[in-house]
């Protein structure tokens, strides 16, 4: 149990060296940047793609529900501002404004391919327009998982009431909304992650060496945002310090945060398969085996 848990300790310190030595602090307030820079365009995309097939309310049910499992303290700032942009109607899909609206929203993207690259030792050689055309299928695919999804959260009540209608003694063995609201979103994130760290990085890595990082991330992000949302609501100096831009100071530090965490789940990941890659050293011979 010793010798196990010195090894966990001893992979942790190793890629946390790691981390450091690939400039992970710079990186990530780079990709905290680039993250809040694509938030709006990006929620302008998927309100557009959503009234694009007929129902604009997709795209206000996803985000509900995103900030419905997010820390209070940190999006209530930012949630009028994400409503206004959910409430104003936009046609026009292939118009130039929403183009440039996803040019806006891949320079996320763009950031988090270049911590994980760093943090999996990769130099990304591919042709400038392959990367374009993926960052672009990126948010496209995002956006689409985001409306299924959002569609599934309205069909949810409808389907409720109907086997309550029809079938109330089998009511018992489906859940409400509500709790089902935390899985969805970790089963989103879990995803997510996994997406992020096979596609976007300059080498597909077998999903098994991916998994240790991305189960790592998500749940030093739960930890991180249950501290975060007590600090906010406890020991908040942001209000003090950015006045009335404390809301979007406090979401950038936690993404930052947040951003750290995911490359620090790569390096984890790169380690781990440094270690798997290294041959164990053959046992010392004894003297009696060389005389004979």
């Amino acid at each position: 149990m010793t010798d196990s848990s010195g090894a966990v300790f001893a992979l942790f310190i190793k890629a946390l060296k790691r981390l450091f030595a690939d400039e992970a602090i710079p990186l990530a307030g780079n990709i905290a940047f680039r993250v809040i820079f694509s938030i709006f365009p990006f929620l302008i995309f998927l309100t557009t793609l959503a009234g694009f097939f007929g129902s604009e309310a997709l795209a206000e049910q996803i985000v509900n529900f995103l900030l419905s499992v997010a820390p209070a303290q940190l999006v209530t700032p930012l949630s009028g501002e994400i409503h206004t942009i959910l409430t104003v109607p936009r046609t026009g899909l292939l118009s130039i404004s929403i183009l440039l609206t996803i040019w806006s929203a891949m320079g996320g993207v763009d950031s988090v391919r270049v911590g994980l690259n760093r943090a999996y030792d990769l130099k990304d050689t591919r042709p400038f327009w392959y990367l374009y055309i993926q960052n672009v299928l990126f948010i496209i695919g995002a956006a689409f998982l985001l409306l299924i999804v959002a569609f599934l959260i309205v069909v949810y009540p409808v389907a409720f009431k109907v086997i309550a209608t029809y079938a109330p003694s089998q009511l018992a063995n489906f859940a409400s909304l509500d709790h089902l609201r935390y899985p969805i979103a970790m089963v989103l994130l879990c995803a997510g992650l996994l997406l992020a760290h096979r596609i976007l990085p300059a080498q597909s890595l077998p999903w098994r060496h991916l998994l240790p990082g991305v189960l790592l991330t998500v749940l030093v992000w739960i930890g991180l945002s249950a501290a975060f949302a007590i600090y906010l609501q406890n020991f908040n100096s942001f209000a003090s310090t950015y006045a009335s831009l404390s809301g979007l100071f406090a979401a950038m530090f936690f993404i930052y945060q947040a951003a750290l965490v995911l490359i620090f789940g790569g390096e984890v990941n790169r380690v781990i398969t440094l270690i798997r890659l290294t041959p164990e050293p053959d046992p010392p011979r004894s003297p009696q085996s060389d005389l004979t």
